[in-house]
């Protein structure tokens, strides 16, 4: 008893539970004022005490210790903690793993693509001395379902950093000294290499984290793709990573350097790369220009000749071009939509609140969407590159974005809702969208796209409150808690 009315007292003044009160300028946070803003950096150190003595509990080796935390008591424990600390508390034991896996009605809603971004609390302006107390808080950001309520996830690695992709259970991130890869659930650090200083001169992570050559014009870090994440059987040296910029590409494998994947095209008729992606020991980057996509072989020692695959559209349309594999992993998918949304007046259409977890959503009129598909590797040596297109993802959604592309299999969700409405907004035969770099928000709103929509079916829109005037917050991406790492990678005990 005495252990659940310490756990209820704990728990009642985690994330969860600090209260949000009607009225507020973000409809779902408090108007930031200094009492908010100090309550809000607690949450972190709250969430972490509690977790600490969780973990006691659960690995204090007595009789009665887990008894104690089993029941009421577990649901409690969970429904406020947050998504790290919940892994966490499922690693424990094979019995907390079982509850909490089972629990999914109350839960994280476990491999589900949801967004990652930070609270909207902290996307305005604030007078100095209530930004300052909230930059104590900067590692407690918002996980989002995309139809249930929106859990906290702690991330005290970001600490001063940004993130500049992600996949699967890690992240790439940088300060102002160096890149590095931080698995969000252990933690575990591996720093990158610096890129070769010999061609390239870094400056400090900003909003336009700028860098140059020093024979060329100023390039632009759009993202870090991590093709291939670490794993413990390749000691965390069998990672790729693709680093991204809107002129050039840099390729690195676990225990090597930066190598420059060119494509010799003169001045000033550079590339302007916005995607790319690994397939099959080969790197694929599309030029926004008219979507024409390069390719390199990484095994060959030359990567200044490239191959180059025409675009599958040919018009004077305007495309925001994404890359993706397969779902089998081995055709190279090309997605592209229309690259700006409106109505013929320009009227911008009200925001409809989404009760169920606090986002804004707009509808507007159908975006073109197309997805098309090749095998480049056969065609390759034929010469003759020819895309298919996909008309339908059957039960899988794309979601596309800063992260490595994910897609879902989606087969309990319906395509369409059945009154027509935006909601619920999670599909499957859809197109995700979210901000495709780090820089800018050059893709101003997060979409979903039906490859089959119904005659005079809207697009639906995610609609984020502007960035505040003294800071740029971090682009939203997808990211898909799983709660399987407590099996694979934190020691299980065994009872």
């Amino acid at each position: 008893m005495a252990v659940k009315m310490a756990v209820k007292t704990a728990v009642e003044m985690t994330p969860g539970a600090i209260p949000r009160p009607a009225g507020c300028r973000n409809r779902d946070f408090c108007p930031p004022n200094l009492d908010f803003a100090m309550a809000a950096a607690l949450e972190g150190f709250l969430v972490s005490w509690l977790s600490v003595g969780v973990f006691r509990l659960c690995r204090g080796g007595g009789d009665g210790h887990l008894e104690a935390l089993t029941g009421d008591n577990i649901d409690l424990i969970a429904a406020h903690l947050d998504v790290t600390y919940t892994v966490r508390l499922a690693a424990c034991s094979r019995e907390l793993y079982d509850m909490i896996s089972k629990d999914e009605g109350k839960m994280h809603h476990w491999d589900e693509p949801c967004l990652l971004m930070p609270p909207p609390a902290y996307w305005f302006d604030e007078h100095w001395d209530v930004a300052r107390a909230s930059r104590l808080h900067d590692t407690v950001y918002d996980l989002v379902p995309l139809d249930h309520p929106r859990r906290s996830v702690a991330l005290p690695f970001m600490h001063d950093r940004k993130w500049l992709g992600a996949n699967g259970d890690w992240i790439a991130a940088a300060d102002h000294h160096e890149w590095c890869l931080v698995n969000v659930y252990t933690e575990r650090h591996i720093p990158l290499p610096s890129l070769p200083d010999s061609k390239i001169r870094h400056s400090i992570v900003s909003s336009r984290p700028a860098y140059s050559f020093n024979w060329r014009p100023e390039i632009y870090l759009l993202k870090i793709v991590i093709c291939q994440v670490p794993t413990k059987g390749g000691r965390y040296a069998d990672y790729k990573l693709i680093a991204l910029f809107d002129k050039t590409i840099f390729y690195l494998e676990g225990g090597g350097d930066w190598r420059m994947l060119e494509a010799l095209t003169p001045a000033p008729d550079y590339p302007n790369y916005c995607d790319a992606i690994e397939l099959r020991g080969h790197v694929f980057a599309v030029d926004e220009t008219d979507g024409s996509t390069y390719f390199w072989d990484t095994a060959n020692e030359n990567l200044m000749l490239p191959f180059v695959i025409p675009p599958p559209v040919v018009d004077d349309q305007q495309y925001a071009w994404f890359l993706a594999p397969s779902a089998d992993g081995k055709r190279l998918m090309i997605i592209l939509t229309v690259n700006k949304i409106g109505i013929a007046n320009a009227e911008v259409p009200p925001d409809i609140p989404y009760a169920a977890n606090g986002l804004q959503l707009r509808q507007y009129p159908p975006v073109a969407t197309y997805v098309f598909e090749l095998d480049p590797l056969s065609t390759a040596r034929a010469g003759d590159f020819l895309w298919r297109q996909v008309n339908s993802l059957s039960d899988h959604s794309l979601f596309l974005g800063l992260n490595y592309p994910i897609i879902a299999n989606l087969k309990k969700r319906e395509s369409k809702a059945p009154d027509g409405t935006l909601v619920p907004f999670m599909r499957k035969n859809c197109v995700y969208t979210a901000y495709r770099n780090i820089r800018y928000n050059q893709y101003p709103k997060i979409l979903r796209c039906n490859l089959q929509p119904d005659e005079g079916e809207t697009v639906g829109v995610i609609s984020l409150p502007k960035d505040g005037w003294d800071s740029v917050r971090q682009a939203a991406m997808w990211f898909k808690p799983a709660l399987n790492i407590a099996r694979s990678v934190l020691p299980l005990k065994k009872q």
